[in-house]
């Protein structure tokens, strides 16, 4: 079935679709999106299948918002940064640790987003964000940016989203610093040790 988003609580995920040129009413949580990497809005048009459930109201499932799948900028960012720090690390000394750290910590980052949004639907203990946080600005922000767009997860929480590309800026200001002379310095003295 073809309908439009009508109604639309962000916060809470979840509003209404108008089917049939306006004659039926159908609730969409956002959990029932497929296909799509963005976040529903008021007024996207939608491809969906309707269930009643037992008290006889109308439910959308699998539903696909129109022209919203494709790949964000955000994930675009997150990779075209990866490739940046791999080439990095093929032409300066030091930076293949940080090419692998950057790879681990992403996958570390992804793995506790994913499993904090399976919490947070299943009303169990929670990630707490400051270690969501710890994580993105020692180095796992990549993996934090898919996993928001891949689960929908913490995209539009605030004052979290404005917390997190904080500290992406703060891993790459650091990452660039690096490049300095002081910042070699710091790096040899660390490889010596190695």
């Amino acid at each position: 079935m073809k309908g439009q988003i009508k109604e639309w609580n962000d916060a809470k995920g979840y509003g209404f679709i108008s089917a049939l040129n306006g004659e039926i009413k159908v609730f969409m949580h956002v959990s029932s999106i497929t296909g799509s990497k963005g976040r529903p809005k008021l007024n996207d048009s939608v491809v969906f299948q309707v269930e009643e459930d037992s008290k006889g109201r109308l439910n959308a499932k699998k539903v696909r918002i129109q022209g919203a799948s494709g790949v964000s900028l955000t994930v675009c960012f997150a990779l075209g940064f990866l490739q940046v720090v791999a080439v990095g690390g093929l032409v300066v000394d030091g930076l293949p640790l940080f090419v692998a750290s950057y790879c681990v910590l992403s996958l570390v980052s992804y793995a506790f987003f994913w499993r904090d949004k399976r919490a947070a639907q299943k009303g169990r203990w929670r990630t707490p964000e400051s270690t969501l946080l710890l994580l993105s600005i020692v180095g796992g922000w990549p993996g934090a940016l898919l996993a928001q767009c891949q689960f929908r997860h913490k995209s539009k929480k605030q004052p979290f989203k404005t917390l997190l590309w904080l500290c992406i800026l703060l891993n790459i200001s650091g990452l660039i610093w690096l490049f300095t002379d002081s910042g070699q310095r710091i790096l040899q003295n660390i490889s010596h040790y190695l």
